[in-house]
């Protein structure tokens, strides 16, 4: 009510948008760090290499050790990009009490 185009935007549209935003970059990035320890298998190294040597030689202590660091990465990161959300939408943390 009253507001011109670009105030709703700022005011309105972007706060109402903000966790769908973040939920988009939480998703890619994971995925990402999923895809990047596929990687090995085009010879371009990282924690997907050790997974492919556990596997190759039978030997779990490489592949664990990937497996464990990749998913810890991915762990990690989107516990962060949680705190980002948190601090850009302080709205979101009130909680109502039901009586």
């Amino acid at each position: 009510m009253g507001f011109t185009p670009r105030r709703q935007l700022v005011r309105i549209e972007i706060p109402l948008a903000v966790p769908a935003i973040v939920a988009g970059v939480r998703i890619a990035t994971v995925t990402t760090i999923g895809l990047v320890t596929v990687t090995a298998l085009i010879g371009q190294g990282g924690y997907g290499q050790l997974i492919i040597d556990g596997l190759q030689r039978e030997f779990h202590t490489p592949l664990v050790v990937g497996t464990v660091l990749s998913v810890l990465m991915a762990t990690v990161i989107d516990v962060v990009l949680i705190g980002v959300e948190k601090l850009i939408t302080p709205w979101s943390r009130r909680r109502v009490r039901v009586v």
